[in-house]
């Protein structure tokens, strides 16, 4: 069952919200909603966010936004890191991704000083501090793109906490039918095994499956299922908990979509154990030969409930 869950949820208003800062120089910010209408409305948000793991935030970056989203887009493609990957090569079009590369910090950071998403981003979660998790960027173009498998990303992250977001920021126009889709609520439920990214089963399991539960198959039995979804368009965002399940996002012959997701923790985040990938999956964080900083340094000798802290994460607020 799929809903077109825009009327369900208050649109964001973006007005209350000023740039961090309009100095490129100066430190990332907090900024918070002022108004009290606009302090009710980001309210409800908020509440949507934490029931339902997914909300739409209408007009979050104006066009000089959208211009500094495309440049740190374009960065990142034009910098592959070694953790960059194309997916599906059998279906004739292009399905890339990368993340997680530190080389690219620096220019996101010019983002967050210069916009409202950091702002925007703490209100949501209300959380006093807040700080980048990472960025990874999405390229669907060349034909028919195939679904992105429903999936959970705290399977594959080492951290747990409900202070947690990723904003899906589209440089394209995306129709409701091609957008990324949610179950709502199935992030406070179970967190489900990986998926190995599998061209003839979304389900395969990235990690032993007495470890974690393999995923169900949401796509075959979609009646069974609440999913959300929302058209958007540039300057729009997506805002999701990690743990949410979601998938989807194909694209059409003709069509291109360039993403970029960026994600953010709060106070209450901890790390949590994960299990050791399977060998033969190639989903993960690869540095060899690259600049770029491994994600487990971040996180060396932290144990299961630690405070999620690094001082070289981008704190924003």
């Amino acid at each position: 069952m799929r809903h077109a869950a825009g009327t369900a949820l208050i649109p964001f208003v973006r007005f209350p919200y000023e740039p961090a800062s309009k100095h490129p120089g100066s430190p990332v910010k907090e900024n918070r909603m002022t108004s009290p209408v606009a302090q009710d409305q980001g309210r409800q948000l908020a509440d949507n966010f934490r029931q339902n793991g997914a909300v739409l935030i209408k007009g979050l970056l104006d066009q000089s936004g959208l211009a500094l989203a495309q440049e740190a887009f374009e960065w990142s493609l034009g910098h592959p890191s070694s953790a960059a990957q194309s997916y599906f090569p059998e279906t004739g079009a292009t399905f890339y991704q990368d993340l997680f590369n530190t080389e690219s910090w620096p220019i996101y950071r010019q983002l967050f000083q210069q916009t409202a998403l950091s702002g925007a981003v703490a209100a949501l979660l209300d959380t006093q501090d807040l700080w980048f998790f990472f960025e990874q960027i999405f390229l669907k173009e060349g034909g028919e793109s195939r679904r992105t498998p429903w999936h959970q990303d705290t399977s594959y992250f080492p951290i747990e906490g409900s202070q947690l977001a990723v904003l899906w920021l589209n440089l394209d126009p995306v129709s409701q039918e091609n957008s990324l889709e949610f179950v709502r609520g199935s992030h406070l439920r179970t967190l489900y095994n990986g998926s190995s990214f599998d061209a003839l089963d979304d389900t395969a399991p990235l990690y032993d499956e007495v470890i974690m539960p393999r995923l169900p198959n949401i796509e075959a039995e979609r009646s069974a299922w609440d999913i959300i979804s929302w058209a958007v368009e540039p300057g729009d965002a997506v805002a999701f908990h990690p743990s949410v399940l979601h998938g989807g996002a194909p694209t059409r012959q003709g069509t291109r979509r360039r993403t970029l997701s960026l994600r953010f923790f709060g106070d209450d985040v901890v790390f949590a154990e994960r299990p050791n990938a399977r060998e033969e999956s190639d989903v993960g964080f690869n540095r060899e030969g690259k600049a770029s900083r491994d994600i487990s340094e971040f996180y060396a000798g932290m144990k299961a409930g630690d405070k999620f802290r690094h001082k070289d994460f981008i704190r924003l607020v």
